[in-house]
Order: structure tokens, then sequence, then C-alpha cells
């Protein structure tokens, strides 16, 4: 074991140990990297220009190098049977370091900031000295600082043993420590020390690959969505202007000293309100009481809530009717969610087409009917206010009289009307007659008399079970031929009827009905014509076989829609039917290139014969959405066929390309600085410098093209200019191109 006592003089300068190791780490955060709907976030940045090693030990050389100390410290590569990661030497506080036990550097300029690192481990506590390890709470390591030459010391950070065998103490590890603001100084000393120790034969430690990174000034910081600059040597701070992202949104922040350029991104997610419960209660009996309440989370809270009216606080809502509801929650940012609720409540219980037969020629025959709508079964009814209840409506045989009528539900709900039954005799038709229909023409007419029953009558004629016409008078007109049922019925209801024959004289028949067909031809069938036939068309491009035929064969010049006419001079008979001769399907579809990331509609060709659509991808409208490169097909089809078309679309990413060198010479070629190539972009930037950094030309049109001129139209000087070009593409790609161009001016 190779033991050694040094003594190293303050004035012992450690510049040797200094050498440049460029790197930077620059870290993005956000005051919250969820904010709510319409909210906004502050980024700040942390960042750590390491630049220069101002102090550097790994205790391989056998002894310390460039500390100020004194003590007795172990070197070696295996101490305690626990060797370093690397299996190099390390020290050692053993037995012969007495306490206080410190390793102090010398002053170095950290004042830029920076951090200390190093490889520390504990002895395990009651392991044979040297190797016994601390355990009480003052017997750990500090890592101190002092900027008055060691008449003071601050400290950066302590490493509690206690209770003496933690692992991740009593096995090497590696620390970093920021430098604090404080230490930041040109003559900053730093110092590992235990101040407190039970004897020399405990409590030991070990210390190895120690690196003081000092930080050097010359890094600006930059955001690159708005171009905030800190401004060189500033490593923290907030960019002053909030982000307030409609989605989630990746921020970058650039830390460079023109040599070295490192990044760090921070994503800002979007919180929106949503309606995540309602819960309902159905209004009873028909009544106006039912409530809705509804729960939200998420957004920026504070939320107000309407279902059509004024917005309230509260999500529940009253009073409410049978009906579907949508409510609408907006938070306090102005975010907005939606939810259908439906209260089904059941109608209020209802006696609905009440009527009653009256009782004829004085006999207690009088029915009473209705129906029962709305309420919840099963249901009992009563004749007699709300006595002697049946549970069903069978009341017959009944006096005159009147009568309430009271109907009740299985949840008490309750209904109730009155009716009244009359007396009455019957009435009699005492003379009836007809007058002819001609050419089916529907001008027949039947004239009656009546006496006897209670006036008014009510006259009905009927043939079979269909109900031709009411009225008063019992005279009736535009009557149709045929066999009727006349019926008179007085006031009370009492009926008497009789059998009136209307005799006519047949209409031209013509069951002619709306045809669609594929082809250009129709043959007309069943029409019977007893006066002759004239046929018509709306239009020249009809041609009929024998227009004045009872069944002609028409023919169309070609496809569309026509009215067909057939009329009867004698009989005043017109006919008109719609013969529709459609034709054959067609479509069409086009090939489309497109940036990645955006959304193309293919229309299909929309003609008025086609009828259906259907794509290889199984939809059935006239359009779709893609966003993939494919072959895509469609197929338009009606009853006559189908019509078939097939389009490529590509998406492809869309990039931006510049030439390095340009002569703007008028010669016709080459003579601007451009685009080489661009499509689909939703914003662009174009900034010119000469090699200074002055801005010489600005574009935001991606169509520019810069001559070699200035702001003021006045030529530059030819020489290497540099570019930035910034781009959004259609599909969101971010797009940042840079570079030198050369202006070339030639005779």
């Amino acid at each position: 074991m190779k033991f050694t006592n040094l003594f190293v003089i303050a004035s012992l300068v450690a510049t040797s140990l200094q050498s440049l190791h460029a790197q930077c780490t620059v870290i993005a955060s956000a005051q919250n990297t969820i904010i709510p709907c319409n909210g906004s976030t502050i980024l700040s940045v942390s960042g750590s220009g390491t630049s220069q090693v101002a102090f550097e030990e790994n205790f391989n050389n056998g002894q310390p190098i460039g500390w100020q100390f004194s003590q007795v410290v172990t070197i070696a590569n295996n101490t305690c049977g626990v060797p370093t990661p690397d299996g190099s030497d390390f020290m050692w506080m053993g037995s012969q370091s007495v306490a206080p036990r410190t390793m102090a550097t010398l002053p170095l300029d950290v004042s830029s900031g920076g951090t200390v690192c190093f490889d520390m481990r504990y002895a395990v506590q009651t392991g044979p000295s040297p190797c016994e390890g601390p355990d009480l709470h003052s017997e750990g390591v500090y890592i101190q600082y002092s900027i008055d030459a060691g008449a003071t010391w601050n400290t950066i950070q302590y490493w509690d043993p206690f209770p003496g065998n933690i692992p991740m103490l009593t096995n090497w590890q590696n620390y970093c420590v920021t430098i604090p603001p404080a230490a930041q100084t040109s003559a900053t000393q730093f110092r590992w020390t235990q101040l407190s120790v039970s004897s020399a034969l405990n409590d030991h430690w070990g210390l190895d690959n120690v690196v003081i990174s000092a930080t050097v000034p010359n890094y600006n910081i930059t955001w690159l969505h708005d171009g905030y600059a800190y401004g060189q040597g500033i490593y923290n701070g907030d960019n002053p202007t909030p982000v307030s992202p409609t989605g989630p949104t990746s921020y970058v922040v650039m830390m460079t000293d023109s040599i070295s350029t490192c990044y760090d991104t921070i994503t800002i997610t979007v919180n929106y309100p949503q309606i995540d419960t309602t819960t309902t209660i159905n209004p009873t009996c028909g009544s106006i009481n039912g409530s809705l309440t509804a729960a939200s989370s998420g957004g920026a809270g504070a939320y107000t809530y309407s279902i059509g009216g004024a917005f309230q606080t509260s999500g529940t809502f009253t009073n409410l009717d049978t009906a579907v509801y949508t409510i609408i929650m907006v938070d306090q940012n102005n975010c907005s969610d939606t939810m259908i609720a439906t209260l089904d409540g059941v109608d209020s219980l209802q006696i609905v087409n009440l009527s009653s037969i009256t009782t004829t020629c004085g006999l207690n025959n009088g029915v009473i009917d209705f129906d029962v709508v709305g309420g919840t079964p099963i249901f009992q009814y009563s004749i007699y206010a709300d006595t002697t209840f049946s549970s069903t409506i069978n009341f017959i045989n009944l006096p005159p009289g009147v009568y309430p009528i009271y109907v009740v539900d299985q949840n008490g709900c309750f209904d109730t009307e009155s009716i009244e039954i009359f007396p009455s005799t019957n009435p009699n038709i005492d003379n009836f007659s007809s007058n002819l229909e001609f050419c089916s023409l529907s001008d027949g007419e039947i004239s009656s008399s009546t006496s006897l029953g209670i006036t008014p009558y009510q006259f009905v004629i009927y043939q079979g079970s269909n109900l031709i016409a009411t009225n008063g008078t019992g005279n009736f007109t535009g009557l149709q031929s045929g066999n009727y049922s006349l019926l008179v019925i007085d006031q009370i209801g009492c009926v008497d009827s009789v059998v009136v024959t209307v005799d006519s004289i047949p209409a031209p028949i013509a069951p002619l009905q709306d045809t669609i067909l594929c082809n250009l031809t129709l043959q007309i069938n069943d029409v019977l014509s007893y006066t002759g036939s004239n046929w018509s068309a709306n239009t020249p491009l009809i041609n009929f076989s024998n227009a004045a035929a009872q069944n002609p064969i028409i023919t169309a010049d070609t496809a569309g829609i026509y009215s067909i006419t057939l009329t009867d001079s004698v009989c005043n008979f017109s006919e008109t039917f719609q013969l529709t001769f459609v034709a054959d399907p067609f479509t069409k579809i086009l090939d489309t290139t497109l940036c990645i990331g955006e959304t193309h509609v293919i229309n299909a060709l929309v003609q008025p014969q086609n009828v259906d659509y259907l794509w290889s991808t199984g939809a059935s409208t006239s359009a779709i959405s893609v966003t993939e490169t494919g072959n895509y097909m469609v197929t338009a089809s009606n009853m006559c066929g189908v019509s078939i078309d097939s389009a490529t679309i590509e998406f492809y990413f869309c990039d931006l390309e510049l030439p390095n060198v340009f002569t703007p010479n008028g010669d016709g070629t080459n003579d601007y600085f451009q685009l080489l190539f661009f499509d689909g972009l939703k914003t662009f930037s174009c900034t010119i410098l000469n090699r200074w950094g002055q801005t010489i030309r600005e574009y935001d049109d991606p169509a520019f093209m810069w001559d070699g001129k200035d702001e003021s139209g006045d030529d530059i000087l030819q020489g290497v200019y540099f570019y930035i070009v910034k781009a959004v593409s259609n599909g969101g790609n971010e797009i940042v191109k840079q570079g030198n161009v050369t202006l070339v001016r030639s005779e």
C-alpha cells in the first residue's frame, strides 16, 4: 500500500489542468406543459455551455496534483476490496487520515458557472480499519466552496451516512452538482470535507474522477418558433411571449456558439373541457317535472351550462318536459363541449276519440266508446265517476243521459271527460233519385228528401265500405257510376238507408303508369277507348307509331324524362304519365400528387343518371377523403349498368431546394436565386444576409426571385451570402434550410 503526505502551496497555478471540451446542454421547460383550451403558457430555458475544464483529477499519477490541502491519503486501485468502476487508482481517506479529513482545490475561475462532478463512496459501517464506514448523521462528507481564500466555507451539498449501510453510498456513485450563483467568481475554491469522525480508525471514504467544468459565456440561446434570443452568455430565463397552441405542439430551442450547437424540444398539449356524465330524472304523469344534471372536467374550469336558453353556473336543469336536450358547456376560456340527454317521460294519460251511439227509437241501446293514450298500463275505466271500475272498455246498452268518463293508470295518473247520450226517433228517407254519369267524368247525381228523427240531418253515401261524401242536404253531385248506399243520420245518430244506382257511359280505360326504361322504345298495352285516341308528348324527341291508335309504339330520340298524354275529346278525357329513358352511367376521377400530411378529396364526376357510387375503399359517396398513396377505383351504377374509373393519388415529402450560385447578368440563364422546387407550403420566409449578419432581402412568397439587389434596388457586390429559409408544409411539417449562395457578376 502506498502512502503520500503532501502540502501544495496556494500559489500553484492549475492552468495546466485546463483543456477545451466544446459542448453544451440546453433544457427546455414550460410554466405548464398541459394548458386549457384557449390558454397560454410561458416557455423557459436552462442551458450550460461547458467549454472548459477548470480542474480535473483522477489520482492516476499516484499522488494528488493541483490540490491545496494538508492531509495523508492512500492512493491505490483496490482498497477494502472494492475497486473503482474503471479499475484505476483512487484516493482513500483511511485510518492514516486524521479529522477533519479535507481535500481542497486551488482558486479556480468559475465566474460563468458550471458543474462539479466526481465519484465517491463510503466504507461499510463495522468493517475493519481502514474500511470502517460512517454511520452517524454528522459523519458524512460535505462539498463546499470558498470565495475568500478559504476564510469561510459554504455548503453546496451534504451526504448523510445514517444508518451506515445505504447501498447507494457504500458503492461508487457519480455525483454532479451545479455551481451556485454565489460561488461563480474568478477565484473560487472547492473542498470535500468530513468535519466529524469517531476516531482515525473509523468513518472512512474515497474520492475519484473529479472534474470541475467552467461555463464559457459565449453561447446564445434562441427559440426557433419565434426567433426570441436571450443574448450571449445568458443561459436561463423565460421567453416573454406566451404560446397559445390549439393542439399538441412542439417548440424547439437552440443553443450555439457557432461551433457547437445543441437543441431541446418541449411539447405543449391542450386540455379541452368535456362533459363527462349526465344524470336524468324522467318526468311523470305527463307533467313538466323532469330534470338533468351534467358533470364536466378538463379545460379552464368555471363551467357554465345551457340547454338552449341563458347560461348558468349549475349543471342541473329542472322542470323539464319529455324531449331530447342538447347540453352546451362553456369554460372560462370560452371553450365548449356538447352532449345529448334524452328525457323519456311517460305522456300524460288522456282520453281520446270519445264517442257515443245514441239510443234509437226510444230504446236503451246507447254505446260509449273511447281510446286512451299516454300513461302507464294497466288501465282501469269507469263511466260512473270514480266507482265501479272495469279493466276493459265495454259500455253498451246504455239509456240516454250524461256520463262522466274516468280512467286511471297503475301509477295513479288519471283523466276524466263526459259525454251525453240523446234520445231519438228514427229518420225516414221519403224520396230519392239519380242522374247518369257521362264518360267516367264523375258527373252523376243523387237527390233525396227525409222526415222524422231529430234535425239537423247528416247524409252519407258509401260505395261498398268506402265513404264517398257527406253533407246536410241529401243531394250529391260529382259521382261515378255504381251502386251507392245512401244513409241519413239524425242529430242523435238514428239511421235510415236506401240503395241508389247511378248509371254511366263508359270512359276510356288507360292503365298508364310512370315507366323507367334502359332502351328508347315502349309498346303501350291495355288502353281501351270508346271514342278514339290522341297521343302527344311534351317534346319533338318523342315519336308515335300511330298517334291515333289505342296502343301505339313510343320511340325516343335520346335518353331523358318525357311527359306522354292520352286525350279523348268526346269524354274530355286526358291521362298523362311520365316516361323515363335512362342513360348509361358515367363517371371519372383524376390522378393527383400532394404533400405528405395533406388530405385529398377525390370527387367522382357526378352525372344525373348515376344512382350509386362504390369505391375500392368501401365508401358509397360521390367523394372520399384520402391521406395515403394508392390506386383508388370508383364504380358508378344505375339500373342500366356501371361505369368504372380509377386514379392514382401520390403523397410525397415536400422539400425545398435552392442553388448555391447564381449570375444576375440578364442572359436568361441562372439570373436569380430562387427555390428550385416547392409545393404544398402553408407558410414561408426567406432571409438573405451578408457575411456580417446584416439583412439584405426578406421574402415571404415561395415564388420569390432574388436578382442580386438590396431592398433599395441597388446591385450588391458579388460574393458569398447566407440564407435562412423556414417553411411549414400543408401537412404540418416544419422545414428549415440555411446555407451559402455565391453571387457572381460576369461581363
